[in-house]
């Protein structure tokens, strides 16, 4: 037993003495061709603590000023894991990152802010323009290659509004996000504030497709304008409310 355990010490040892000293440039230069979706610029530091001016994945998503830091406890377990800060689309991004032997990746505690109009530009936008600060909190987002991620945590839409034929104004929008075996992702919808009450469910299945079903209900500060405009992709409910009820695949939505 004794050999065995100085064994084991003596090659995480070594194996964290490697990490602490080695250069990150050669190594990643080395390893460009094993990740072609991958390109990394103007590295620095060691695989332990390092920089990377740039990372583009997949030709359309840029991450910059990239700072990096190995996670000693993940070592432990066999796994690879960093805690990194960068700039996405000029918006804060930090968080945990871990792979394991089997390729699957978890990341804990991801932050980042954007504008609303900035999403847009990222994403195909089913209705209107939008506009107001988006926050995302995620305590944790599970990936296994060939699916659909999992994920738990807040996203907070702060100041929202949508303009279509009229500018609603939808106060402070909390999505809140849990996983089940039915769907990988389960969102609760609600607002305080604004001109209208929303509340509403929506999921995502392991197939990428997704169901919707809102409710908005306007209130005293609801102009007649607005409520003909929601009426333009609404249905009018007998109590007032208007009922959106969709349902579909995120491949026409621009998010897969």
């Amino acid at each position: 037993m004794k050999i065995k355990y100085y064994i084991i010490t003596g090659t995480l040892a070594l194996a964290t003495f490697l990490i602490i000293n080695i250069p990150a440039a050669p190594v990643i230069k080395a390893l460009k061709d094993q990740l072609p979706q991958i390109k990394i610029q103007n590295v620095s530091g060691t695989l332990w603590q390092g920089s990377a001016q740039q990372v583009t994945i997949q030709s359309k998503h840029v991450l910059k000023n990239i700072n990096w830091s190995v996670c000693i406890s993940h070592l432990l377990m066999a796994e690879a894991c960093i805690e990194f800060d960068a700039m996405y689309n000029k918006s804060p991004l930090s968080g945990q990152v871990s792979a394991d032997m089997n390729k699957n990746i978890q990341a804990n505690n991801i932050k980042t802010t954007m504008s609303a109009q900035a999403l847009s530009q990222m994403i195909t936008m089913p209705m209107g323009e939008i506009a107001g600060d988006i926050s995302v909190d995620l305590e944790t987002l599970n990936w296994r290659q060939g699916e659909i991620p999992s994920a738990n945590g807040v996203i907070k839409w702060n100041k929202a509004s949508i303009t279509i034929a009229e500018t609603a104004q939808l106060g402070d929008i909390s999505i809140t996000l849990t996983e089940s075996e039915e769907n990988p992702i389960n969102a609760k919808i609600s607002n305080q504030g604004g001109q209208l009450s929303i509340d509403g469910l929506a999921s995502v299945n392991a197939t990428t497709d997704y169901s919707l079903d809102l409710s908005f209900t306007p209130n005293k500060k609801a102009s007649k304008n607005l409520k003909d405009s929601l009426s333009l992709f609404a249905k009018p409910q007998a109590n007032g409310s208007f009922s959106v009820k969709n349902s579909g695949n995120l491949k026409q939505l621009g998010f897969m």
